[in-house]
């Protein structure tokens, strides 16, 4: 057997690889031969560009005596993957589409010669272990959930990398931004926050970019935009998904080319900005119904985490509750179990930490003079929240044709099934497989489909 043969037999047993991104977020990449000569060679893609073709001297030797002696070039760059054609003869095409050099998503097809190569990259379950500290900037919880978010965000904030922030409101989205800026070599430059749900649909583009006087009616001075406001800093972009559609690919080139234009202006401006953006609902479903453009979201996940609701951490009330009152400045009231820690347990929690907040700030209001404890504070739950937690209906759209939408509801129902197993066991992998009746091996497969972590196994 030759050495190119060798290596090409070797590369198809290996198949998909664990590797790991600049942000230290691991990423299953893979390139397979889907048709022509080579049909079955799998190989992994890392950062380091490998090239294709039928040379002896190419990374990977194809047999196509249509592809080129060095073809094409691949390399992972976030999320996706950057392909270049190396001056072939051929061409490199995806679908009927020439390309010379593109940043393709995840699942596309690439034809070289009479070869097809499936480029696929999938997000794992970030296997770093939990960190061993209990708050994170302003962010609080001993819970397995936020001390593995602990560990992502320790890890990320030293790098000059774009996240993507998702979860329910009221879980601390902003404060996410608010720690990495602040654990961030840019901490001595200014964090400038934009609410994109906030500002009047004819005013964003200005907010976002800014403006020169006479750009439009109103503009009766010059005035910087946000990219030009948080120079040397961070830019948090929150409820992104809410953005106008058509600004979207405005957004887009300002953040890849690192330069903005003012409205009225034709002259750019460097930007020096770090970006965290956050969605007010599943990124997903905002591509899927076409209100946060693919392209946009791959480019700002370059590291994307989720935020545990309070409801499946209720182990962080009683040290949520105590650095909450100390916010409030009561820190003179003792947080200890009983009666009332039990009711905050039993309540469904809608609004997360925030609603937290606003029943602790509630009940001190209304508390008598000289309180100073939980039992003495008049905890009022809203039962409109409770009765809504109670009807809740299973998470799916109903506009979907019926087979879409009962898949849709499954997939809810089996990532809550877990995530509850996950927090009764402590997420111990070996337990929680015992508890639920599946074995190790297929659990993870499901934790890893559904982004969840487990702990160490226990067997």
């Amino acid at each position: 057997m030759s050495e190119a043969s060798s290596t090409r037999f070797q590369t198809a047993l290996v198949g998909p690889t664990m590797v790991e991104d600049p942000s230290g977020i691991l990423v299953r990449a893979t390139a397979a031969v889907i048709e022509g000569p080579d049909l079955g060679l799998a190989f992994p893609l890392t950062e380091d560009p490998v090239v294709l073709g039928k040379s002896r001297k190419a990374g990977i030797v194809l047999t196509d005596r249509a592809v080129s002696k060095e073809h094409l070039e691949l390399r992972l760059e976030g999320g996706s993957v950057r392909l270049r054609d190396l001056g072939s003869t051929n061409g490199t095409f995806i679908g009927k589409t020439k390309v010379i050099e593109s940043l393709v998503p995840p699942g596309s097809v690439v034809t070289i010669g009479r070869t097809r190569l499936h480029l696929k990259t999938e997000d794992a379950p970030l296997m770093l272990s939990p960190s061993l500290k209990d708050t994170f900037g302003e962010l609080v919880g001993g819970s397995i959930a936020m001390r593995q978010l602990f560990a992502v965000l320790e890890r990320v904030a030293p790098r000059d990398i774009s996240l993507l922030v998702d979860g329910e409101t009221g879980t601390g989205k902003e404060l996410v931004a608010r720690a990495l800026h602040s654990h961030s070599g840019r901490s001595s430059g200014p964090l400038v926050v934009l609410d994109c749900s906030a500002v009047a649909p004819e005013l964003v583009e200005s907010q976002l970019f800014g403006h020169r006087r006479g750009a439009f009616t109103g503009a009766m001075q010059d005035r910087p935009g946000v990219f030009e406001s948080a120079r040397g800093g961070t830019l948090f972009l929150d409820e992104l998904d809410s953005l106008p559609r058509d600004l979207q690919p405005k957004l887009l080139r300002v953040i890849e080319s690192r330069q903005v234009s003012r409205l009225g202006e034709f002259e750019p401006r460097a930007i020096d900005v770090r970006i965290v953006a956050a969605c007010g609902k599943s990124p997903e479903d905002a591509v899927a119904r076409d209100e946060l453009r693919r392209d946009l979201y791959f480019r700002l996940a370059v590291v994307r985490v989720t935020m545990p609701r309070l409801r499946d951490r209720l182990d962080d009330l009683p040290i949520l509750t105590r650095v909450l009152l100390e916010r409030i400045g009561q820190n003179s009231v003792v947080v200890e179990d009983g009666a009332a820690m039990e009711r905050l347990r039993q309540h469904p929690w809608l609004g997360n930490v925030r609603e937290l907040r606003n029943v602790l700030e509630r009940g001190l209001l209304l508390a008598p003079p000289g309180a100073t404890s939980l039992e003495q504070l008049p905890l009022r739950l809203n039962p409109v929240m409770q009765t809504q937690a109670a009807a809740a209906a299973p998470t799916f759209d109903p506009r979907l044709p019926y087979k879409e939408a009962k898949a849709q509801a499954l997939e809810a129902f089996e990532r809550e099934y877990l995530r509850a197993a996950l927090a009764r066991n402590g997420a111990n992998l070996s337990r929680t497989s015992r508890d639920v009746g599946l074995t190790r091996h297929h659990l993870r497969k499901l934790l890893r489909a559904h982004r969840l972590v487990a702990g160490p196994d226990d067997a």
